[in-house]
């Protein structure tokens, strides 16, 4: 929702405003002074330069607030503003990324749900982080198959370009795929000859495309952003990486707005499809044929 991506650009704006008007109501020694004072005319531009550039970068303003900052002391007289007026600068910054951080807390659309795979089992995962804000659903197939359909809030970035790319490296910083795979391995643990813990499991990067096209039809071709990994267990063998007992691929897209939906395929080890679409492509086109 274009909304939603509208109000992540302008909350930090008025966030930061807001401390540098209450910072001159305060000051009694610059009441004559313009309250915009403490950044000055370049300053502005910077800012308006910033929520422009949230929209157009690859990673949003966490390329787009430091490359402003840069430019903020490239000259001598740049420097000496931010002498005079360092104190005021970094508390408005400080609070206008944290009005940016709370944007992330904006919900986020229903994730996509082909009707072919009927109604979730799961609407929720209790195990999913509590921030950013996003929504899950899970399906099991009769053939134990878990599918898991997920949009997350981006509060970094409105724009798409360079998004799922963006997104999947912070996930894999902060091991946000582990914590959703908690649901996905009670489910399949019953169908397996041994006992999985889910704090025993982790994920292991497989060589993999960053990148998949998925042809819907003739004239339509869909690309994906596309991770593939081992599922491993450090309860069972003798291997300390831990021991293979199923794999997950992942694909992502983003829209205008700041939202990425996610499709996760979950298959225990030795799995027929496996085999015959290691990619998972079949559930990726009715993925992508629901959006």
């Amino acid at each position: 929702m274009m909304w939603q991506g509208v109000l992540q650009t302008l909350a930090p704006l008025v966030g930061g405003a807001a401390y540098l008007w209450w910072q001159h109501r305060r000051d009694d020694e610059r009441k004559d002074a313009n309250w915009l004072s403490p950044i000055g005319v370049n300053g502005v531009r910077l800012v308006v330069l910033v929520a422009m550039l949230m929209w157009l970068l690859p990673a949003g303003a966490l390329l787009a607030v430091p490359l402003a900052l840069g430019l903020s002391v490239l000259s001598p007289a740049a420097r000496a503003e931010w002498t005079d007026h360092r104190g005021v600068r970094l508390t408005a910054i400080s609070v206008a990324l944290l009005f940016l951080g709370l944007t992330g807390f904006l919900p986020v659309e229903e994730p996509v749900a082909p009707e072919a795979w009927g109604q979730p089992l799961f609407t929720e995962n209790p195990h999913a982080p509590i921030y950013p804000a996003s929504q899950q659903y899970t399906w099991l197939t009769t053939d134990v198959v878990v599918l898991q359909s997920v949009s997350v809030r981006l509060p970094h970035q409105p724009g798409v370009f360079g998004a799922e790319w963006t997104a999947m490296a912070l996930a894999s910083i902060l091991d946000m795929e582990t914590s959703r795979m908690h649901q996905a391995i009670q489910l399949i643990d019953d169908e397996l000859p041994f006992q999985l813990d889910p704090e025993e499991v982790h994920l292991s990067p497989m060589p993999a495309p960053n990148t998949l096209d998925i042809r819907l039809d003739a004239d339509t071709k869909e690309t994906v952003e596309f991770r593939r990994y081992e599922i491993k267990t450090t309860a069972i063998g003798l291997d300390p990486s831990g021991t293979k007992v199923g794999e997950v691929v992942t694909a992502s897209q983003a829209s205008w707005g700041g939202q990425l939906d996610m499709l996760i395929v979950v298959r225990p080890i030795a799995h027929p499809t496996l085999a015959t679409d290691a990619n998972g492509e079949s559930y990726m086109f009715a993925w992508l044929n629901a959006r």
